[in-house]
Protein backbone atom coordinates (compact mmCIF):
# COMPACT_ATOMS: atom_id res chain seq x y z
CA UNK A 1 0.00 0.00 0.00
CA UNK A 2 2.78 2.78 0.71
CA UNK A 3 4.71 1.30 -2.55
CA UNK A 4 1.60 2.85 -4.41
CA UNK A 5 1.28 5.60 -2.69
CA UNK A 6 5.05 6.91 -2.89
CA UNK A 7 4.56 5.61 -6.92
CA UNK A 8 1.66 8.34 -7.09
CA UNK A 9 3.80 11.04 -5.67
CA UNK A 10 6.79 10.23 -7.77
CA UNK A 11 4.44 10.38 -10.96
CA UNK A 12 2.62 13.56 -9.99
CA UNK A 13 6.15 15.26 -9.26
CA UNK A 14 7.26 14.24 -12.59
CA UNK A 15 4.60 15.76 -14.77
CA UNK A 16 4.68 18.59 -12.59
CA UNK A 17 8.32 19.29 -13.78
CA UNK A 18 7.71 18.74 -16.93
CA UNK A 19 4.85 21.32 -17.16
CA UNK A 20 6.90 23.68 -15.84
CA UNK A 21 9.49 23.30 -18.09
CA UNK A 22 7.03 23.74 -21.21
CA UNK A 23 5.43 26.70 -19.22
CA UNK A 24 8.81 28.28 -19.27
CA UNK A 25 9.71 27.70 -22.73
CA UNK A 26 6.47 29.40 -24.06
CA UNK A 27 6.61 32.19 -21.65
CA UNK A 28 10.22 32.82 -23.57
CA UNK A 29 8.88 32.78 -26.93
CA UNK A 30 6.19 35.32 -25.94
CA UNK A 31 8.49 37.77 -24.45
CA UNK A 32 11.49 37.30 -27.22
CA UNK A 33 12.52 41.02 -28.40
CA UNK A 34 11.98 42.13 -31.93
CA UNK A 35 14.37 44.61 -33.08
CA UNK A 36 13.06 47.39 -34.50
CA UNK A 37 15.00 48.20 -38.01
CA UNK A 38 15.78 52.10 -38.35
CA UNK A 39 17.21 54.47 -40.33
CA UNK A 40 19.11 57.06 -39.12
CA UNK A 41 20.89 60.37 -39.89
CA UNK A 42 23.77 62.49 -38.13
CA UNK A 43 23.60 65.95 -37.06
CA UNK A 44 25.59 68.66 -38.67
CA UNK A 45 25.66 71.87 -37.44
CA UNK A 46 26.41 74.11 -40.91
CA UNK A 47 26.45 78.01 -41.88
CA UNK A 48 22.16 78.25 -42.69
CA UNK A 49 21.24 81.08 -44.78
CA UNK A 50 18.64 82.88 -43.16
CA UNK A 51 15.67 83.82 -45.15
CA UNK A 52 14.34 86.93 -43.71
CA UNK A 53 10.27 87.72 -44.48
CA UNK A 54 8.49 91.04 -44.79
CA UNK A 55 5.82 92.27 -45.60
CA UNK A 56 4.97 95.24 -48.13
CA UNK A 57 2.74 96.83 -50.27
CA UNK A 58 3.33 97.59 -54.35
CA UNK A 59 3.22 101.01 -55.25
CA UNK A 60 4.09 102.55 -59.08
CA UNK A 61 7.58 103.86 -59.12
CA UNK A 62 6.23 106.93 -60.47
CA UNK A 63 2.91 109.04 -59.36
CA UNK A 64 1.56 112.00 -58.21
CA UNK A 65 -0.94 113.94 -56.74
CA UNK A 66 -1.69 116.59 -58.19
CA UNK A 67 -3.13 120.00 -57.24
CA UNK A 68 -4.10 123.64 -57.57
CA UNK A 69 -2.22 126.85 -56.21
CA UNK A 70 -5.24 129.14 -56.57
CA UNK A 71 -8.48 128.81 -54.33
CA UNK A 72 -11.08 128.68 -56.89
CA UNK A 73 -14.07 126.27 -57.97
CA UNK A 74 -13.69 123.73 -59.99
CA UNK A 75 -15.49 123.91 -63.36
CA UNK A 76 -14.49 120.85 -64.67
CA UNK A 77 -13.11 117.21 -63.90
CA UNK A 78 -12.57 115.43 -67.27
CA UNK A 79 -11.19 112.06 -65.86
CA UNK A 80 -12.32 108.75 -63.90
CA UNK A 81 -10.41 106.79 -61.91
CA UNK A 82 -9.18 104.04 -63.96
CA UNK A 83 -8.91 105.89 -67.29
CA UNK A 84 -5.98 106.63 -69.47
CA UNK A 85 -4.22 109.78 -70.12
CA UNK A 86 -1.88 111.32 -72.44
CA UNK A 87 0.76 113.65 -70.93
CA UNK A 88 -0.25 117.12 -71.50
CA UNK A 89 -3.77 116.01 -71.29
CA UNK A 90 -6.11 118.50 -69.28
CA UNK A 91 -7.78 116.91 -66.48
CA UNK A 92 -9.16 119.64 -64.35
CA UNK A 93 -10.26 123.16 -64.63
CA UNK A 94 -10.62 125.17 -62.28
CA UNK A 95 -12.73 128.50 -62.44
CA UNK A 96 -10.60 131.33 -63.86
CA UNK A 97 -13.51 134.14 -65.02
CA UNK A 98 -11.57 136.54 -62.38
CA UNK A 99 -7.95 135.87 -63.89
CA UNK A 100 -9.27 136.41 -67.01
CA UNK A 101 -10.93 139.46 -66.01
CA UNK A 102 -7.58 140.58 -64.42
CA UNK A 103 -5.47 139.50 -67.73
CA UNK A 104 -7.59 141.94 -69.82
CA UNK A 105 -6.97 144.73 -67.38
CA UNK A 106 -2.88 143.60 -67.65
CA UNK A 107 -3.00 143.47 -70.99
CA UNK A 108 -4.63 147.00 -71.25
CA UNK A 109 -1.57 148.25 -69.00
CA UNK A 110 0.78 146.48 -71.67
CA UNK A 111 -0.23 149.14 -73.91
CA UNK A 112 -0.24 151.99 -72.12
CA UNK A 113 3.16 151.26 -70.77
CA UNK A 114 4.43 150.39 -73.62
CA UNK A 115 3.59 153.53 -75.60
CA UNK A 116 4.87 155.92 -72.49
CA UNK A 117 7.90 153.72 -72.48
CA UNK A 118 8.47 154.11 -76.51
CA UNK A 119 7.84 158.00 -76.49
CA UNK A 120 9.96 158.60 -72.97
CA UNK A 121 12.97 156.34 -75.08
CA UNK A 122 12.77 158.71 -77.71
CA UNK A 123 12.78 161.93 -75.87
CA UNK A 124 15.91 159.97 -74.02
CA UNK A 125 17.78 159.06 -77.63
CA UNK A 126 17.17 162.58 -78.92
CA UNK A 127 18.27 164.71 -75.80
CA UNK A 128 21.76 162.29 -75.12
CA UNK A 129 22.34 163.50 -79.05
CA UNK A 130 22.00 167.29 -77.66
CA UNK A 131 23.55 166.83 -74.61
CA UNK A 132 26.69 165.56 -76.78
CA UNK A 133 26.41 168.46 -79.03
CA UNK A 134 25.71 170.90 -75.77
CA UNK A 135 22.79 172.06 -76.84
CA UNK A 136 20.53 170.66 -73.88
CA UNK A 137 21.34 171.69 -70.38
CA UNK A 138 22.06 169.23 -67.52
CA UNK A 139 19.06 169.88 -66.11
CA UNK A 140 17.13 168.73 -69.02
CA UNK A 141 18.83 165.78 -69.57
CA UNK A 142 18.33 164.84 -65.87
CA UNK A 143 14.63 165.38 -66.45
CA UNK A 144 14.58 163.10 -69.16
CA UNK A 145 16.53 160.62 -67.79
CA UNK A 146 14.24 160.54 -65.18
CA UNK A 147 11.17 159.71 -67.32
CA UNK A 148 12.58 157.95 -69.18
CA UNK A 149 13.50 155.28 -65.93
CA UNK A 150 10.39 155.39 -64.46
CA UNK A 151 8.30 154.11 -67.96
CA UNK A 152 10.55 151.61 -68.23
CA UNK A 153 10.43 150.63 -64.68
CA UNK A 154 6.76 150.68 -65.20
CA UNK A 155 6.69 148.11 -68.83
CA UNK A 156 9.02 146.06 -66.46
CA UNK A 157 6.23 145.60 -63.90
CA UNK A 158 3.43 145.39 -66.12
CA UNK A 159 5.45 142.67 -67.99
CA UNK A 160 6.19 141.03 -64.23
CA UNK A 161 2.74 140.63 -63.57
CA UNK A 162 1.73 139.39 -67.22
CA UNK A 163 3.80 136.69 -66.40
CA UNK A 164 1.66 135.99 -63.08
CA UNK A 165 -1.32 136.21 -64.51
CA UNK A 166 -0.53 133.65 -66.92
CA UNK A 167 1.01 131.64 -64.54
CA UNK A 168 -2.17 131.45 -62.50
CA UNK A 169 -4.03 131.04 -66.04
CA UNK A 170 -1.91 127.65 -65.65
CA UNK A 171 -2.50 126.36 -62.28
CA UNK A 172 -5.45 126.81 -63.17
CA UNK A 173 -6.07 124.31 -65.88
CA UNK A 174 -4.34 121.47 -64.63
CA UNK A 175 -2.84 118.91 -67.25
CA UNK A 176 -1.22 115.61 -66.96
CA UNK A 177 2.59 115.75 -66.41
CA UNK A 178 3.00 112.27 -68.18
CA UNK A 179 1.11 109.59 -69.63
CA UNK A 180 -0.22 106.96 -67.15
CA UNK A 181 -3.18 105.99 -65.46
CA UNK A 182 -6.00 107.53 -62.90
CA UNK A 183 -5.75 106.24 -59.56
CA UNK A 184 -8.40 108.36 -57.64
CA UNK A 185 -10.47 111.52 -58.06
CA UNK A 186 -10.55 113.07 -54.83
CA UNK A 187 -13.37 116.24 -55.86
CA UNK A 188 -16.02 116.58 -57.97
CA UNK A 189 -17.34 119.45 -60.05
CA UNK A 190 -18.27 122.39 -58.27
CA UNK A 191 -16.21 121.73 -55.33
CA UNK A 192 -13.86 124.31 -53.83
CA UNK A 193 -9.82 123.94 -54.24
CA UNK A 194 -7.22 125.30 -52.16
CA UNK A 195 -3.98 125.06 -52.88
CA UNK A 196 -1.91 121.63 -51.96
CA UNK A 197 -5.05 120.16 -51.70
CA UNK A 198 -5.31 116.88 -54.25
CA UNK A 199 -7.91 116.29 -57.28
CA UNK A 200 -6.80 113.76 -58.82
CA UNK A 201 -3.73 111.17 -58.60
CA UNK A 202 -2.30 109.42 -61.56
CA UNK A 203 0.80 107.39 -61.74
CA UNK A 204 2.74 105.81 -64.51
CA UNK A 205 1.95 102.24 -65.16
CA UNK A 206 4.60 99.32 -65.92
CA UNK A 207 6.97 100.51 -62.98
CA UNK A 208 6.39 99.17 -60.05
CA UNK A 209 8.22 99.45 -56.52
CA UNK A 210 7.63 97.52 -53.14
CA UNK A 211 7.52 99.74 -49.38
CA UNK A 212 8.29 96.93 -47.20
CA UNK A 213 8.17 97.65 -43.26
CA UNK A 214 11.01 96.08 -41.14
CA UNK A 215 11.09 95.62 -37.74
CA UNK A 216 13.56 97.43 -35.37
CA UNK A 217 14.99 93.83 -34.60
CA UNK A 218 15.96 93.77 -38.44
CA UNK A 219 16.70 96.66 -39.87
CA UNK A 220 20.97 96.10 -39.58
CA UNK A 221 20.42 93.05 -41.92
CA UNK A 222 18.99 95.06 -45.05
CA UNK A 223 21.59 96.82 -47.12
CA UNK A 224 21.50 98.81 -50.29
CA UNK A 225 21.66 96.51 -53.31
CA UNK A 226 20.09 93.20 -51.72
CA UNK A 227 18.66 90.87 -53.51
CA UNK A 228 14.92 90.54 -52.87
CA UNK A 229 12.15 87.75 -53.98
CA UNK A 230 8.84 89.07 -53.95
CA UNK A 231 5.23 86.83 -53.85
CA UNK A 232 2.47 88.29 -54.90
CA UNK A 233 -0.47 86.86 -53.54
CA UNK A 234 -3.15 88.22 -55.34
CA UNK A 235 -1.29 86.22 -58.48
CA UNK A 236 -1.29 82.80 -56.98
CA UNK A 237 2.37 84.03 -55.08
CA UNK A 238 4.04 84.21 -58.59
CA UNK A 239 7.34 85.03 -57.74
CA UNK A 240 9.14 88.59 -58.83
CA UNK A 241 13.02 89.35 -58.24
CA UNK A 242 14.04 91.98 -57.21
CA UNK A 243 16.47 94.85 -55.46
CA UNK A 244 16.39 96.98 -52.37
CA UNK A 245 17.47 100.22 -53.83
CA UNK A 246 16.67 102.46 -50.63
CA UNK A 247 16.24 101.79 -46.58
CA UNK A 248 15.30 104.58 -44.56
CA UNK A 249 17.13 105.20 -41.30
CA UNK A 250 14.27 107.10 -39.54
CA UNK A 251 11.21 104.98 -37.61
CA UNK A 252 10.07 108.13 -36.60
CA UNK A 253 6.49 107.95 -38.43
CA UNK A 254 6.40 104.67 -39.10
CA UNK A 255 5.41 102.75 -35.34
CA UNK A 256 9.18 101.43 -34.62
CA UNK A 257 9.15 100.13 -38.01
CA UNK A 258 11.44 101.01 -40.63
CA UNK A 259 10.91 101.21 -44.58
CA UNK A 260 12.67 99.59 -47.09
CA UNK A 261 12.16 100.40 -51.06
CA UNK A 262 12.50 97.55 -53.36
CA UNK A 263 12.72 97.92 -57.11
CA UNK A 264 10.65 94.99 -59.01
CA UNK A 265 11.84 93.18 -62.11
CA UNK A 266 9.16 91.92 -63.38
CA UNK A 267 8.75 89.85 -66.87
CA UNK A 268 6.37 91.00 -69.48
CA UNK A 269 3.74 88.98 -68.48
CA UNK A 270 3.70 89.72 -64.89
CA UNK A 271 3.93 93.50 -65.25
CA UNK A 272 1.06 92.60 -66.99
CA UNK A 273 -0.63 91.63 -64.26
CA UNK A 274 0.86 94.15 -61.42
CA UNK A 275 -1.04 96.93 -59.87
CA UNK A 276 -0.33 99.33 -57.47
CA UNK A 277 -2.21 98.43 -53.56
CA UNK A 278 -1.42 94.89 -53.97
CA UNK A 279 0.36 93.46 -50.58
CA UNK A 280 3.44 91.76 -51.08
CA UNK A 281 5.42 89.34 -49.04
CA UNK A 282 9.27 90.12 -49.17
CA UNK A 283 12.19 87.77 -48.79
CA UNK A 284 16.28 88.40 -48.92
CA UNK A 285 17.96 85.46 -48.37
CA UNK A 286 21.33 86.42 -45.81
CA UNK A 287 24.36 84.43 -44.27
CA UNK A 288 23.02 82.78 -41.26
CA UNK A 289 25.17 81.49 -38.12
CA UNK A 290 25.95 77.95 -38.19
CA UNK A 291 22.66 75.66 -37.25
CA UNK A 292 20.89 72.59 -36.90
CA UNK A 293 18.29 71.66 -39.56
CA UNK A 294 16.33 68.53 -39.20
CA UNK A 295 13.63 67.35 -41.59
CA UNK A 296 9.96 68.15 -40.44
CA UNK A 297 9.07 64.73 -40.51
CA UNK A 298 11.01 63.28 -37.73
CA UNK A 299 9.00 65.36 -34.97
CA UNK A 300 7.22 64.04 -32.55
CA UNK A 301 4.75 66.62 -30.60
CA UNK A 302 2.92 65.53 -27.16
CA UNK A 303 1.05 68.63 -26.12
CA UNK A 304 3.31 71.59 -26.49
CA UNK A 305 6.21 69.12 -26.69
CA UNK A 306 8.21 68.63 -29.51
CA UNK A 307 10.76 65.96 -29.66
CA UNK A 308 12.40 63.18 -32.24
CA UNK A 309 13.47 59.91 -31.45
CA UNK A 310 17.64 59.36 -30.99
CA UNK A 311 19.37 56.25 -30.76
CA UNK A 312 20.93 55.66 -27.38
CA UNK A 313 24.26 53.59 -26.47
CA UNK A 314 22.58 50.47 -25.01
CA UNK A 315 20.69 50.80 -28.65
CA UNK A 316 17.34 51.72 -28.17
CA UNK A 317 15.32 54.39 -29.05
CA UNK A 318 15.34 57.13 -27.18
CA UNK A 319 12.64 60.17 -27.08
CA UNK A 320 14.56 63.53 -27.01
CA UNK A 321 12.95 66.60 -26.28
CA UNK A 322 14.09 69.80 -28.35
CA UNK A 323 13.53 73.30 -28.64
CA UNK A 324 12.64 74.58 -32.43
CA UNK A 325 13.12 77.81 -34.37
CA UNK A 326 12.52 78.80 -37.66
CA UNK A 327 11.40 77.02 -40.13
CA UNK A 328 11.55 76.56 -44.37
CA UNK A 329 9.11 74.41 -46.09
CA UNK A 330 10.45 71.15 -45.35
CA UNK A 331 12.93 71.70 -42.51
CA UNK A 332 13.05 73.33 -38.92
CA UNK A 333 16.13 74.53 -37.25
CA UNK A 334 17.04 73.03 -33.48
CA UNK A 335 17.87 75.25 -31.29
CA UNK A 336 18.33 72.96 -28.44
CA UNK A 337 18.47 69.26 -27.46
CA UNK A 338 20.69 67.59 -30.16
CA UNK A 339 23.95 68.57 -30.79
CA UNK A 340 26.70 67.84 -33.71
CA UNK A 341 27.69 64.15 -34.39
CA UNK A 342 24.38 62.72 -32.32
CA UNK A 343 22.49 60.34 -34.66
CA UNK A 344 18.63 60.83 -34.59
CA UNK A 345 15.97 58.56 -36.19
CA UNK A 346 14.61 59.33 -39.62
CA UNK A 347 12.85 55.99 -40.66
CA UNK A 348 11.28 52.56 -39.44
CA UNK A 349 8.68 49.98 -39.84
CA UNK A 350 6.55 49.26 -37.21
CA UNK A 351 5.58 50.91 -34.44
CA UNK A 352 8.12 53.24 -32.80
CA UNK A 353 8.50 54.22 -28.68
CA UNK A 354 10.97 55.37 -26.17
CA UNK A 355 13.01 52.35 -25.06
CA UNK A 356 12.07 50.22 -28.11
CA UNK A 357 15.06 48.02 -29.00
CA UNK A 358 16.43 48.79 -32.52
CA UNK A 359 19.02 47.71 -35.27
CA UNK A 360 20.42 50.60 -37.67
CA UNK A 361 19.83 49.80 -41.07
Amino acid sequence: MKLNKYFIIAIVATLAVGFQSCGEKSNANGNAKTDLTVSVATVKMENQPEILSFSGKIEAETHSNLSTRIMGQIAKIYVESGQKVKKGQLLVQIQDKDIQAKKLQVKANMLKAEAAYNNAKKDFDRFTVLFEQKSASQKEMDDVSTNYNMAKAELEAVKQMEEEVNEMLQYAAIKAPYSGIITRKYMNDGDLASPGMPLVAIEKPGEYKVIARIPETEISKIEKNDAVKVKISALNNIEIEGMVTEVNPSALYTGNQFEAKIVLNPTKEQKRKLFSGMYANVMIKKGGMPSIMIPKNVLVRKGQLTGLYTVSQSGTAMLRWIRTGKSTDNMVEVLSGLSDGEQYIVSYKGKIWDGASVVIK
